[in-house]
């Protein structure tokens, strides 16, 4: 089981948040396996939606795709991706073609958890349908792994209506960066039976932490199952799975010992400063590696 890094939310507007590209070099640096980014492109001011982990709103982050592209460039051995991806929140076209370059550039370094957001606000400020968030997310992925896999695409669908086009250059991995579901719902299970490639379920309480590899492996029990149901050949469920809380070397001893993930990426402690940021990743990797 690998072991890497999850990035918290940014500092309060508007202290700007440290460079991405810093974050992973020293992470790199410590020999953590990984690091991800969330996906927040604005922060609704007159918006009262909340969740176990952003209990005062949306947060800020800084631009995903610019902080991932950074990592790509001035990095050279960790993964890196998105835990997750607000796809409803983007055009796919466009959103292949940025996902493709940064894999193929990095060497095929790129992991794609996706989701579809929380805040109605947000998702329609950024153009999406929150009430068909996740129909237009399956069909996303869809077209997505076409423009990824095929010279020419041309796609009819619900959402997206695309000619025949050309869309270069495609992922380095093949048949393109494993697209990872996050949420803990049944519904999300079917949704990785239907079309996922695996699975980033966040524990971010105590009691999920504690109860962390029973409750994977009966998560990944319903989607082999769910999958098996579909027709689809499902033999076994990548999980990446974020945790955010309190973590200690026996945590980590249980979830390496069942056996069940590709890999665990610990929350980082909040920082404001590069200085701090050095700290902080330094004492985990102490605790941690």
């Amino acid at each position: 089981m690998h072991i890497g890094l999850s990035r918290p939310m940014a500092p309060p507007y508007p202290i700007p948040d440290v460079d991405a590209a810093l974050v992973a070099q020293y992470a790199e640096e410590l020999g953590f396996e990984s690091i991800l980014y969330g996906e927040h492109p604005i922060t609704p001011l007159e918006d009262d939606s909340r969740n176990a982990v952003h209990t005062e709103g949306v947060p800020c982050f800084q631009e995903t795709i610019v902080a991932l592209s950074r990592v790509s460039a001035m990095t050279h051995t960790i993964r890196f991706g998105f835990g997750v991806c607000l796809v409803v929140e983007h055009n796919p076209v466009r959103l292949a073609k940025q996902l493709a370059g940064i894999d193929y550039y990095s060497g095929g370094r790129l992991l794609v958890g996706i989701g579809t957001g929380w805040s109605r606000l947000e998702v329609e400020v950024m153009g999406g349908r929150f009430d068909r968030r996740w129909a237009r997310t399956a069909e996303a992925v869809t077209l997505m792994r076409q423009l990824w896999t095929q010279e020419r695409v041309a796609f009819d669908g619900e959402f997206n209506q695309v000619p025949p086009v050309l869309c270069f250059p495609q992922p380095a991995q093949k048949p393109g960066p494993p697209i990872l579901l996050g949420a803990n719902s049944d519904s999300v299970f079917q949704r990785i039976a239907a079309y996922g490639d695996g699975w980033m379920p966040a524990l971010v309480t105590p009691e999920l932490i504690a109860d962390g590899p029973q409750f994977i492996r009966a998560g990944r029990d319903k989607i082999l199952h769910l999958a098996e149901q579909a027709g689809r050949e499902m033999t076994t469920v990548p999980i990446t799975c974020i945790l955010h809380g309190k973590v200690d070397r026996d945590t980590l001893k249980r979830f390496a010992d069942s056996g069940l993930l590709e890999r665990v990426n610990i929350m980082i402690p909040y920082f404001q400063t590069l200085a701090e940021m050095r700290e902080r990743l330094a004492w985990m990797a102490e605790q941690y590696l």
